[in-house]
């Protein structure tokens, strides 16, 4: 299972749904980050999997548990638009939210202060949804199916 389309559809649904903040990918180099916006920014991340135990189908057949985070940064920690209020609007629409390819909604898994740096105030909200990892395997060659013809028997 591929995670970029999972964080591209948590991206999305934030943005859909805080279309009044800055949500974007967590930069690749935190320390030049710049809150540009006037209120705060939402930034998503990858945390990382974990895999259970394989099925014995003939194949390796896995589940894959992914681990997302936000980190919700603002320049006020209280109040309507500060971070506090805007990290229970984070936590309401993720938790139950279904990504694509994922058998399972999203759950929350925690939150934590992270401090105050630079004047922004900084929490991280981690959450996670299950999938299946299936061994990219090749299909034997053979003829294509072209016709299928329906016999009914008697049993």
């Amino acid at each position: 299972m591929d995670v970029n389309p999972v964080i591209e559809a948590v991206v999305a649904r934030l943005k859909e749904k805080l279309p009044q903040l800055q949500i974007e990918y967590f930069p690749e180099k935190p320390a030049d980050f710049r809150l540009h916006h006037p209120v705060g920014a939402i930034l998503v991340s990858y945390a990382g999997s974990g895999f259970g135990k394989p099925e014995d189908i003939g194949a390796v057949m896995q589940s894959h548990t992914l681990t997302l985070n936000t980190t919700v940064v603002f320049r006020q920690l209280n109040g309507r638009q500060g971070t506090v209020a805007v990290l229970d609007v984070v936590r309401r629409v993720m938790c139950g939210y279904k990504p694509p390819n994922c058998r399972r909604k999203i759950w929350l898994v925690r939150d934590v202060f992270l401090g105050n740096v630079g004047g922004l105030w900084q929490y991280a909200l981690d959450f996670a949804t299950e999938s299946v990892q299936m061994e990219d395997t090749d299909l034997p060659d053979g003829p294509l199916l072209t016709v299928v013809n329906y016999e009914e028997s008697e049993s």
